[in-house]
């Protein structure tokens, strides 16, 4: 890797990336290696998946109905006027998501409570905490405009927690700078400058800033594919805002290692260090029902889910093959923008054999 030294007042780069992916910036000839899947045999198994989704969608609706019925008598007593008639409406359309979010619970309290894997049903066996420093991972982080000195507490406490591990040799750190703003670049450059020289030699942090935020943060993510993907199997995508913990990187990590299909993997995000009462319950609530409500979907919803767009684990092979989609017809919001923006919110769940090339949107 070669490394680039450059003084503090400069505003480029406070260190370039590999130098071998530097010759390869264009999509055309950003050529990476081929990821080989396994057989279909060695899949892992979803058993039922459609008899799960049956009587999943059964219970909600006939909740939902019961619901809307009893809601209904309650206000036909004195007749009804076009106002109760419109709340009858929307307290059906809301007690309907209600529902879903109810039996999605109760089955992720059963899988939770009986130590049971959500997508094979079968006792949760632990994974292995050891990575292949060899099949590398990219830990990057796209900033556009950010407060430097709360971007930059948060990248160090995410590091430091990563080296705590034992395992931070399998990762690279990127700070991928959209900012236009002279003065904020500045800041992430000496601030990222500092960082560096605090991590030592324990953990590689790069900086790369782009002159032209081209597709916003999807183009930002795209052309780190473009220019250093093959250098890479994975990228652990983070918010600006985003503080993950060592243990939780190193698995996320483990479990695409140990799944050559597994193309994208997200955890639960949740927040902290609210201040206010409303923050306070928040919190609360999120910290006690995530976690159930995030094994519940994975019991009914099965290899097929939402992705939100950061906190997650993505095979870059598959990224690159698949989330590049040319741009929308029409005018914005609809159009006019990258349909990869659209694209990078849905999963990716099986990586083919064959040649991949950089295609971005």
């Amino acid at each position: 890797m070669s490394e680039q030294e450059v003084s503090l007042g400069h505003t480029e780069r406070v260190k370039t990336p590999p130098g071998p992916a530097e010759e390869k910036a264009s999509p055309e000839s950003s050529a990476r290696r081929p990821v080989q899947a396994p057989p279909r045999s060695e899949e892992q198994r979803i058993p039922l998946l459609w008899l799960r989704r049956l009587v999943f969608f059964t219970l909600s609706l006939l909740t939902a109905i019961q619901g809307g019925y009893m809601m209904f008598d309650i206000l036909r007593a004195n007749g009804l006027s076009m106002l109760e008639m419109s709340i009858w409406l929307l307290f059906v359309v809301m007690f309907a998501w209600l529902s879903v979010s109810f039996w999605t619970g109760i089955a992720g309290f059963l899988v939770v409570a009986f130590k049971r894997d959500p997508l094979t049903l079968g006792r949760v066996k632990p994974l292995a905490q050891t990575l292949d420093p060899k099949r590398r991972i990219a830990l990057v982080m796209p900033v556009y405009n950010e407060d430097t000195e709360r971007v930059i507490a948060g990248l160090e406490a995410t590091c430091r927690s990563l080296i705590d591990t034992g395992q931070a040799a399998a990762f690279d750190v990127f700070l991928l700078s959209d900012t236009t703003d002279a003065a904020i670049a500045a800041a992430e450059k000496q601030a990222a400058y500092a960082l560096r020289q605090r991590l030592g030699n324990e953990l590689t942090l790069y900086y790369r800033r782009r002159e032209r935020n081209i597709g916003r943060k999807v183009g930002n993510l795209s052309e780190f594919c473009c220019r250093w993907g093959q250098d890479y199997e994975s990228m652990l995508v983070l918010d600006a805002d985003s503080v993950m913990g060592g243990r939780t990187m190193v698995g996320m990590a483990a479990s695409m290692q140990a799944n050559p299909r597994l193309a994208l993997l997200q955890t639960v995000p949740l927040p902290v260090r609210s201040s206010t009462l409303f923050g306070r319950f928040l919190q609360f609530a999120a910290t006690l029902y995530s976690p159930m409500l995030a094994a519940g979907q994975s019991v009914w919803q099965g290899d097929s889910a939402n992705y939100w767009g950061h906190n997650a684990i993505i095979r870059i092979t598959a990224f690159v093959d698949y989330c590049g989609l040319p741009p929308l017809p029409g005018k914005a919001p609809m159009g006019a923008r990258s349909s990869a923006t659209i694209s990078s919110r849905q999963p990716c769940c099986a990586v083919p054999a064959g040649k991949s090339v950089c295609t971005p949107g």
